[in-house]
């Protein structure tokens, strides 16, 4: 048995720490069975503690103390850990459903070493990963599946490990998607590729990459995305590629003048990571439907109202104007009462 100090230093190895990069080739990442794909994630754990320890180094000895704080690391990493508890046999719940539907229902065999099937995936996972983010900020109660990611005030390399722990529940449709031709193996690596990638970008040291700003999902981007100012709500839903924000017209550029300011529209000053997980659940299950006006009258009047107060944005109130997007209404100007910081 390889002891943990052991595996450690053996897992700090470049292959693992292009996976955090998605640098990798097809020959290197296709497999026949499910059971043959590596657990990407835990194979770059070390990776991940050696590239926190050096940010909150370049951090503390530039000077920038202010963009980290150990209590919400610890939030942080700890709703990581709680992030891994729906899981099946440590293979995410989605895998089963997605199995299932290839196996009964997939349109077409296509060999599983094919370049162009690995290509095909790799963007059908991308593209499902931009609606399954997408619908999960904009579908109302979706919302309370990922708020936790967005709950730090902070914006560094531990934040990317702030995961919902039912956010699955709200990303398994749009995944499955590609069943009825993906093979669960070539899909469950990309799902992993996809995920690990968007760790690096969580962080304030990086600029802007030139060129790479047009194609790829940036630090500079996503920081857009983590913002609570106005012009930042509801944009840059990439995973790994920002073509699908340019094409569904939910891109934004970061601006050097405003610079985004992070966390919730409505902070919760709190670092326990339970109540974090939860509380949107009953603010947006139960304490919106009920909100009244300065007259105490309710703002959403009937059953009917309140009802369209779970399912609507989560920033939806009477009067502002809606949009169809998918299967969900999105608020068509996403900015609408949400305060300057």
């Amino acid at each position: 048995m390889v002891s943990p100090i052991k595996r450690f230093i053996n897992d700090l190895n470049p292959t693992n720490l292009r996976y955090l990069f998605y640098l990798v080739t097809p020959n290197e990442t296709t497999y026949y069975r499910v059971e043959d794909v590596p657990q990407f994630i835990d194979r770059t754990v070390s990776w991940f503690i050696i590239l926190v320890l050096i940010e909150t180094t370049v951090l503390l000895l530039t000077g920038r103390r202010h963009m980290i704080a150990l209590n919400d690391s610890i939030t942080s990493i700890t709703s990581g850990i709680f992030s891994q508890l729906p899981k099946v046999g440590s293979r995410v719940i989605s895998l089963v459903v997605y199995t299932y539907i290839y196996e009964n229902y997939r349109v077409f065999d296509v060999s599983y070493d094919s370049v162009w099937l690995w290509v095909f995936a790799f963007l059908a996972q991308d593209l499902a990963f931009y609606l399954a983010h997408r619908a999960i900020h904009e579908a109302g109660i979706f919302w309370s599946f990922h708020q936790m990611h967005h709950s730090s005030e902070y914006y560094n390399l531990t934040t990317a490990l702030r995961k919902g722990c039912f956010q699955e529940f709200g990303t398994t449709f749009f995944e499955c998607l590609q069943a009825f031709i993906t093979p669960p193996s070539m899909f469950i690596t990309h799902k992993a590729l996809n995920l690990l990638y968007q760790f690096w970008i969580h962080n304030e040291l990086i600029p802007k990459l030139g060129p790479l700003e047009y194609i790829l999902n940036t630090p500079s981007h996503h920081r857009v995305h983590h913002g609570r100012n106005p012009y930042c709500i509801d944009k840059n839903y990439a995973g790994v590629l920002i073509i699908w924000d340019r094409i569904f017209g939910t891109f934004e550029e970061e601006r050097p003048e405003e610079r985004p300011v992070y966390g919730l529209v409505e902070n919760v000053n709190t670092f326990n990571p339970l109540y974090l997980q939860l509380f949107e659940f009953k603010a947006l299950g139960w304490d919106k439907p009920q909100l009244k006006n300065s007259e105490h009258k309710d703002i959403f009047p009937g059953i009917w109202n309140k009802i369209k107060a779970v399912y609507m944005p989560p920033g939806y109130f009477p009067g502002l104007e809606t949009k169809q997007f998918f299967w969900w209404r999105y608020m068509k100007e996403p900015s609408s009462g949400i305060p300057e910081v």
